[in-house]
C-alpha cells in the first residue's frame, strides 16, 4: 500500500484535512465514516509530532475541579470513556496515588470532598464499556499505611495517607493515531503523509483547494476540496500567514517536556508529587502543580515540564540544560530517586495551545479548550482552525469540525457514531481474553502482551506475515517486536522512512536506544521489502541514530553502492 497523490490530484473533495497528528487523524475517520469524500495530508509522518510526544495521559477531568470547571471535567471524562470503547488495545486504566500531608488544603478532608464531587460528575464514565477491566473505578482514599506500603520512600512527617484516582493511559500514542487513519482509510479516505500543504486556496472568499509539495519524490500540485479543516496544529498559525489569511488573534503555545527513564517502574501505580510551580489559574487548590511519575511499559515516565513557546515551531528543541532543570525538579520532589542524566532514556517535546502568552517562567496558564476558528468572518467561508489542546478531546474536537463541514456543504450530517465504533484493532470484549488468545497462536509468547496492545483484533494480520518466513515470527533482540509487524508496516501502514517504523508503526524505540543489532535488522527488512539501494539504508539508520541517545552515524564505505 503506497501514498495515491494521483487520485489526490485528480478530482474534488467534500473534505479537506490539514495535518494527520490526532486532530486531523480523528477528523478524517469521521468525516468518512459520515459519507463525506475525505482526503487528508501531512506533512511529515502520521503522528509523528505532538501526538507522540506527550506524557501519554487520557486526562479524566480531575485536575479541572481546581478551575471550577464543570464542563470540561465532564468532556474529559466523556471522550476519555469513548477511546476506551472504540481502541481498548491501545488506552488503559491507571491508578495514580496523591499523598496527602497535614489538614489543611493539602489534606485528606479537602481531596474527599474533590473525589465526591468528581463521583458526581462522572457518574456515568463506564456507560458502555463492555471490558470490565477497562472500567474507571471510584476515586478513594487511602490511608497512611497503604500509601507507605505502595510508595516507602514517601516523606513520611505530616503523611496523613493518600488519594487514588484513574486516568487513562495510551500505550502507544502513534499507533492510535494510526488506528485512526487507518479506519478513515478502510471507510474510503484517501491520506498522504510527507505531502506538505504549503498554501491554502481562495477565491472570491471562500477556500476552494490546497498548493501541495510531495516531499518523498518533488514536485508540486493542487488539491480541490468544498470544505478545508487546518488541523496543522502548532503549523495552523503558519499556514494561515502563507495563504495571506492572517488569523485575527494569535495563538500562544507552551513546550511540554516529559521524560523517559530508563529505571524499571517496579508499580504498576503513578503517583503526583508537589513542585514549586503553581498554577495561576486555580480557583481551589491543595498548593503548587505536580510532578507525575508513571509507570509506562515497565519504565518511569515523568511530566510535565512546561515553558513558554516564542519561536517558530520547527525550531522545537530541549537543551540539555533544560533536561537537567527538569531532573533537579523532579529530584527535589522525589529525593529518593537521585536522577541524572544518564537516567534519561528519552525526551519527549510537544506544543500545545495555552491560554495566556504574556506569562514568564514556568507558571504556565494551560489552555482550558481547544480552538475551533470558522474562518468566513476573516473573508475566508468554508475553512475551520481545530487545534486541540490535550490528546484526550481529540475525537469531540472532530465532531465539531465535522458538524461544521456538514453545515458549510449544506448537507443534512448523519449521526456521528465514532464515539461507540471501534477503531481498526478495536473489536474487543475482553483484553485479557485476547491476551490468552495471542499467546496461544505465537511461537513465542514473550511478545504476546505488546503485539495485543499495539494490533489489537486485527493481530492476524501480523501472524499471517510471520509464517512466510521461519524467523519472522520471533522477536527481534529483546524488543518484543516480530519481524513480521516491520515486514507489515513496509508492505501496507504507509511507512516511507525507517523512522516512521522505528518510532511510530512499532514499539521498537519508544522507551529508548534498541541497541544496533535491533536497529539493522529494521533496516534490512525495511530496505527488502520497499527497495532500498545500499546508500539509502545507510542514509536511513543514520537518519535513526541521529534521534537516539548514543547513536553514532554510520558512512558508506569508498566505492560502495548507491
Amino acid at each position: 500500500m503506497g501514498r495515491d497523490l494521483s487520485t489526490l490530484a485528480a478530482r474534488e473533495f467534500d473534505l479537506l484535512v490539514v495535518g494527520g497528528g490526532i486532530c486531523g487523524a480523528a477528523v478524517a475517520w469521521d468525516a468518512a465514516q459520515r459519507g463525506l469524500a475525505v482526503a487528508l495530508l501531512e506533512r511529515g509522518d502520521f503522528g509523528g509530532g505532538t501526538s507522540a510526544e506527550s506524557l501519554k495521559v487520557v486526562h479524566g477531568g480531575i485536575r479541572y475541579l481546581q478551575h471550577l470547571d464543570v464542563v470540561r471535567v465532564r468532556e474529559s471524562a466523556r471522550e476519555r470513556s469513548a477511546l476506551l470503547r472504540i481502541a481498548p488495545h491501545l488506552v488503559h486504566p491507571l491508578p495514580i496515588v496523591v499523598p496527602t500531608y497535614g489538614h489543611g488544603l493539602g489534606g485528606r478532608g479537602p481531596l474527599a470532598a474533590a473525589f465526591r464531587l468528581l463521583g458526581a460528575l462522572t457518574a456515568d464514565r463506564n456507560r458502555g464499556i463492555v471490558d470490565p477491566d477497562r472500567r474507571i473505578p471510584p476515586a478513594r482514599l487511602v490511608s497512611r499505611r497503604q500509601a507507605l506500603d505502595w510508595f516507602p520512600d514517601l516523606q513520611p512527617r505530616g503523611l496523613t495517607g493518600a488519594g487514588v484516582f484513574w486516568d487513562g493511559q495510551l500505550y502507544n500514542p502513534p499507533r492510535l493515531v494510526w488506528a485512526f487513519i487507518r479506519s478513515a482509510m478502510r471507510a474510503g479516505a484517501v491520506v498522504a503523509n510527507y505531502a506538505e500543504v504549503n498554501a491554502i486556496l481562495h477565491r472570491s472568499g471562500r477556500a476552494t483547494g490546497v498548493s501541495v509539495e510531495d516531499r518523498i519524490g518533488g514536485g508540486r500540485f493542487d488539491v480541490r476540496a468544498r470544505v478545508i479543516i487546518n488541523a496543522a496544529g502548532p503549523f495552523a498559525g503558519a499556514l494561515l500567514r502563507r495563504s495571506g489569511l492572517a488569523p485575527d488573534r494569535p495563538v500562544h503555545f507552551s513546550r511540554d517536556m516529559a521524560l523517559v527513564l530508563g529505571r524499571p517502574a517496579g508499580t504498576s501505580r503513578g503517583i503526583a508529587l508537589q513542585t514549586r510551580y503553581r498554577d495561576p489559574d486555580a480557583l481551589l487548590t491543595r498548593g503548587n502543580r505536580h510532578v507525575f511519575l508513571l509507570p509506562w511499559r515497565g519504565r518511569i515516565l515523568a511530566g510535565v515540564n512546561s515553558i513558554i513557546w516564542r519561536e517558530e515551531p520547527d525550531a522545537l528543541r530541549v537543551t540539555d540544560e533544560e533536561v537537567a532543570g527538569f531532573l533537579a525538579e523532579i529530584n527535589e520532589a522525589a529525593p529518593h530517586l537521585r536522577l541524572t542524566t544518564d537516567d534519561v532514556a528519552v525526551v519527549l517535546s510537544g506544543l500545545l495551545p495555552i491560554a495566556r502568552g504574556e506569562l514568564v517562567g514556568r507558571d504556565v496558564s494551560f489552555g482550558k479548550r481547544p480552538i475551533v476558528i470558522d474562518h468566513a468572518a476573516e473573508g475566508c467561508a468554508g475553512l475551520l482552525s481545530a487545534i486541540t489542546n490535550r490528546y484526550t478531546v481529540a475525537r469531540g474536537v472532530a465532531e465539531r469540525a465535522v458538524n461544521f463541514a456538514f453545515r458549510t456543504l449544506g448537507r443534512t450530517s448523519p449521526p456521528c457514531r465514532t464515539r461507540t465504533t471501534p477503531l481498526h484493532g478495536g473489536q474487543i470484549t475482553s483484553f485479557a481474553a485476547l491476551e490468552r488468545e495471542v499467546a496461544a497462536a505465537l511461537p513465542r509468547s514473550d511478545a504476546a502482551e505488546r503485539l495485543a496492545h499495539d494490533h489489537g483484533s486485527a493481530y492476524p494480520e501480523v501472524l499471517r506475515i510471520a509464517t512466510e518466513q521461519p524467523d519472522w515470527g520471533t522477536p527481534i533482540g529483546s524488543t518484543g517486536v516480530l519481524p513480521a509487524e516491520v515486514v507489515l508496516a513496509a508492505r501496507s501502514e504507509l511507512v516511507c522512512h525507517l523512522g516512521d517504523i522505528v518510532f511510530r508503526r512499532t514499539g521498537l524505540a519508544t522507551a529508548g536506544h534498541p541497541g544496533e543489532s535491533v536497529l539493522e535488522a529494521a533496516a534490512s527488512i525495511a530496505a527488502r521489502e520497499l527497495g532500498w539501494s545500499p546508500a539509502r539504508r545507510l542514509a536511513e539508520l543514520d537518519d535513526v541514530r541521529a534521534r537516539l541517545p548514543g547513536g553514532a552515524p554510520t558512512r558508506l564505505p569508498a566505492g560502495a553502492p548507491h
